[in-house]
């Protein structure tokens, strides 16, 4: 039987007597018939060399796989943010990511709801390298309507560059400090958002992968050395239909990622949950920027920002362009698959899926149909024969199958979902 607790083997000379040989140097050779025993293995060592197991520090640990078991999942938010890893939040100038994230961690570092999902209280480190006056407005905001942090938020500044092996070595003291500064006072270091990504990562190709991989190397370190989640802010390309700006691999290795569209005619903004590792996604929220007065300049105007207020998620489309009816009809399958999601996912065994969960394809087109998906079932009274009241059931089912197809390949062919031997999952590795 493999040992699998070796971690390295070295050959050396045997040593001088027989009787000094250690319990271990026999306890795992195998013979032909079995495991030798230590007399007979103790009168054949004399004249050749010995095997001997020697510690040897590695960062590769081999598991025996009958002995595996799951992990337990650790949230910083449940279903939304893991305590551990690398997580996006992007939008467009303007689509309120910065002033709805502050918001957000103000709301974890008091272990309240974010998005409607719960949190767990911790630290947070928040590093402004872009518009640091501007934060710092909308920290004094936020204070004004929620009141002191007591000293769960520390803030910084100045931007670092994080394709400089100096700086990131830099940040990493600083976090460190931070640590040990909030331990002190009782606290915990749970979070690091980096805003904005591209004002971090000065002089880079943000389409190189050259150049970006290592960024996301350096960030998913720290996360790892010191057990926390770092939130991201980022942008959209010109084209913010096609997401993150820059790299693809930024969202293929990301653990979650959160989108952000523009305000629409009354001053809504939507974000869509995209992505989230070993979770569901699909659901959205709405929240608008009340301004508010925090102070006057030396001309005696008013100094002004923003704070995030909850709202409703709008009945009617956003300006723009409609959605079609695939759309729509995408929307409301995300919304069953969240539904039957805890009750009904198990974990998917197809290639390229390890880590995600689905459903059944059968149990979401049911609860798809419940919430509205296809049109409503036709008045059979107004056909005057049971053939006729036959045929419209038949084309009105047709018509529903039809509609649920389509919204469901409208989520395959935009990269959000996976249908595979009767079974429909979340695309949470890409």
């Amino acid at each position: 039987m493999i040992d699998f607790n070796l971690a390295a083997r070295a050959t050396v000379t045997p040593p001088p007597t027989l009787q000094a040989l250690p319990d271990w140097a026999v306890a795992n050779d195998l013979a032909p018939g079995g495991l030798v025993s230590r007399q007979e293995r103790r009168a054949t060592m004399a004249s050749v060399p010995l095997i001997i197991e020697t510690a040897r520090q590695s960062k590769f640990v081999v598991e025996n796989f009958d002995g595996i078991r799951p992990l337990a999942l650790g949230w910083r938010v449940k279903g939304l943010w893991p305590a551990i890893g690398v997580c996006i939040v992007a939008g467009a100038s303007m689509s309120g990511k910065s002033f709805w994230a502050l918001n957000a961690i103000a709301r974890v570092c008091r272990g309240q709801s974010v998005a409607g999902r719960k949190s767990k209280p911790c630290g947070v480190l928040y590093i402004a390298s872009e518009g640091a006056g501007g934060v710092r407005n909308r920290i004094d905001g936020l204070r004004r309507k929620v009141g002191t942090w007591g000293g769960r938020l520390a803030f910084i500044g100045q931007a670092p560059n994080l394709t400089d092996e100096d700086d990131v070595e830099d940040l990493r003291a600083t976090i460190a400090e931070t640590r040990a500064s909030m331990a002190v006072q009782g606290g915990e270091l749970g979070m690091v958002v980096v805003d904005t990504l591209s004002a971090s990562t000065p002089g880079a190709d943000e389409n190189s992968a050259k150049d970006m991989s290592p960024v996301l190397a350096a960030l998913q370190t720290l996360a790892l050395d010191f057990d926390l989640l770092v939130l991201v802010i980022a942008h959209t390309g010109k084209d913010e239909t096609r997401g993150v700006r820059g790299w693809s691999g930024l969202k293929a290795n990301a653990d979650g990622l959160i989108m952000f569209e523009g305000a629409d005619a009354e001053g809504v903004r939507v974000g869509e949950v995209v992505k989230v590792k070993d979770g569901a996604s699909g659901d959205k929220f709405a929240f608008a920027l009340v301004e508010m007065e925090i102070g006057r300049d030396e001309d005696g105007d008013a100094i002004t920002t923003c704070t995030v207020e909850e709202v409703a998620m709008p009945d009617r489309p956003k300006t723009g362009r409609s959605p079609t009816k695939a759309m729509a009809t995408a929307d409301l399958i995300l919304k069953a698959f969240n539904r039957i999601f805890e009750a009904k996912g198990i974990p998917m065994t197809a290639a390229g899926a390890e880590g995600a969960k689905g459903v059944c394809v059968a149990d979401l087109r049911v609860d798809a149909y419940s919430i509205g998906v296809g049109p409503s079932e036709p008045d059979y009274g107004e056909y005057p024969d049971d053939a006729s009241r036959k045929a419209c059931k038949r084309k009105w089912q047709d018509q529903r199958k039809a509609d649920f197809d389509r919204g469901r390949d409208h989520l395959v062919s935009t990269h959000r979902m996976r249908v595979e031997g009767g079974m429909i999952w979340p695309l949470v590795g890409r």
